[in-house]
Formats: C-alpha cells, sequence, structure tokens
C-alpha cells in the first residue's frame, strides 16, 4: 500500500509542497521539522516499521530525531549521508525560514541494493547530484520510482551551489535504465506520467549543457553566458540571496568541461 502525504510550508509569500510517503511499513522521508505537528499527527496514525531517506537535507529529515527519541525504528540513508545526519544543521537564514533547523539523529548507511516490503520490491539506486548521498527506489515490477528531489520539476533555470547539472543528467540517465512509468516526487506528489517528465527535463539539461558549453567554447565567460542565457533573476533567487541562481547553473557545466 502506498500513501502519499502533502504538507505545504508558507513563508515570505512562498508556497512549497513537501511529500513523504508510506509504502507498506515503510516511511520515506520525514518532513521539514517546521511542519512537526503535521508529521507528528501522520507518524502516530501509520503502521511503520522503518524509515528510508532519499538524501539529508533539512526537508526530507526534519523530524526523524524525533521518531527516533519516541519510535526507536530504524532509519536508514545512503552512507554518504549518515556524518550530515548526526550533526544539527546549520541552515542559511532564507532555509532555516521555510524548514527550520533540525537535531542531529543515527541512521545507518544502507548496504543493501534491494529493499523488499509487503507488496514491492525496490532497487536502490545512487543519484548524486542534488546530493551526494541521494538515493531513489525503483519497483520495475510495479512501474513505479520514488525519485527524492531528482525531478523537481522539468525546465529548471537555477540551481544551488552545491548541486552539479552534468551529475544531475548522468543520473537522470541512471534511473531511465530501469523500467518504470509512475513517479513519486517528494514536491511534486505522485506523477502517473513521471517517466515521460524526467525525460523531459533530461533533454532540457541536455540542451542546456549544449549551449553552455558551445558559449563556454567561443570564449564567453561565465557571466556573459549567464546574461544571455538567464539574464532576469527570479523572486526565489533574491529570498535565498542567490545561493540559488543561474550562475550555479553555468559554473557547474563550466567545472565539467574546463
Amino acid at each position: 500500500m502506498i500513501q502519499s502525504f502533502k504538507l505545504t510550508v508558507e513563508t515570505l509569500g512562498q508556497k512549497m509542497p513537501v511529500y513523504i510517503f508510506r509504502v507498506d511499513d515503510v516511511l520515506v522521508d520525514t518532513g521539514p521539522y517546521s511542519m512537526r505537528n503535521e508529521v507528528r499527527s501522520i507518524v502516530k496514525e501509520l503502521p511503520i516499521n522503518r524509515v528510508i531517506h532519499t538524501h539529508h537535507h533539512e526537508d526530507h529529515t526534519g523530524n526523524s530525531a524525533w521518531i527516533e527519541r519516541f519510535y526507536s525504528l530504524p532509519q536508514w540513508i545512503h552512507p554518504l549521508g549518515v556524518k550530515k545526519c548526526n550533526q544539527r544543521t546549520n541552515l542559511p537564514f532564507y532555509r532555516s525560514l521555510f524548514w527550520h533547523n533540525r537535531a542531529p539523529f543515527h541512521p545507518e548507511g544502507i548496504q543493501q541494493d534491494v529493499i523488499e516490503t509487503e507488496n514491492h520490491f525496490f532497487q536502490i539506486v545512487h543519484t548524486p547530484g542534488h546530493a551526494e548521498d541521494h538515493i531513489v527506489l525503483i519497483d520495475e515490477e510495479k512501474g513505479i520510482c520514488f525519485s527524492g528531489d531528482l525531478y523537481l520539476f522539468h525546465s529548471p533555470t537555477s540551481n544551488f551551489s552545491f548541486e552539479s547539472v552534468p551529475e544531475l543528467i548522468r543520473s537522470i540517465n541512471k534511473t531511465l535504465s530501469y523500467s518504470f512509468q509512475e513517479v513519486y516526487c517528494s514536491h511534486q506528489g505522485h506523477l502517473k506520467h513521471g517517466r515521460k517528465l524526467l525525460e523531459k527535463k533530461r533533454d532540457y539539461l541536455l540542451d542546456l549543457q549544449d549551449s553552455v558549453t558551445k558559449a563556454y567554447l567561443e570564449g564567453k565567460s561565465a557571466k556573459e553566458i549567464r546574461k544571455q542565457l538567464f539574464p532576469r533573476n527570479k523572486l526565489f533567487q533574491y529570498i535565498s540571496f542567490f545561493e540559488n541562481s543561474p550562475a550555479h547553473t553555468i559554473k557547474s557545466i563550466i567545472k565539467e568541461i574546463s
């Protein structure tokens, strides 16, 4: 059985949806600490025995310390995320407004390649690019993928300073090598035609990578390429003090080719 739970965070006039999911006895992610009351009400009613995190970011692990303290359930994350989870977050101001800092908790590093539940057999696929410890869960027999933050939307015009467009392309291609059609996205919810949307994002990023590469090889600077491709800033870029910016998108591509 799969259940989706939508949590909507509203700060500075911006609404940000976050989803957590129940798959049989597994909870996928725990949502942000800013939604702790809603998450606690949900978890108290769920027959869960374990927690799997798609990655360590605060909007996916915000209530994990509470689950550890009061339920003592086993929690897992990719091994590259364990150390980050063991530490309290120290977020930039705007992220702390949206998600709030979370307390440390102590998940185990996932060692196996598959996770079985009563009704599902999930392949665990390492998909860095958004975060170095990011994973997706794919059940090929049932044709579903829990994509964490791999999709989000199909034509992003900016990235965080810690993201890499070339790495995201590789991770999307890796994910698409598996058989599935439906996607459960951590910020878009259940996407019936999610595979097509992932393909659309991959193709968009490939075209963007080609445009940046061509301009760079013609001798244009990262600043000039940014002005050419993305001449206007969006509101969230100001809110994030440009931690999220097209400049990071372009620099991550140039870094790959230089």
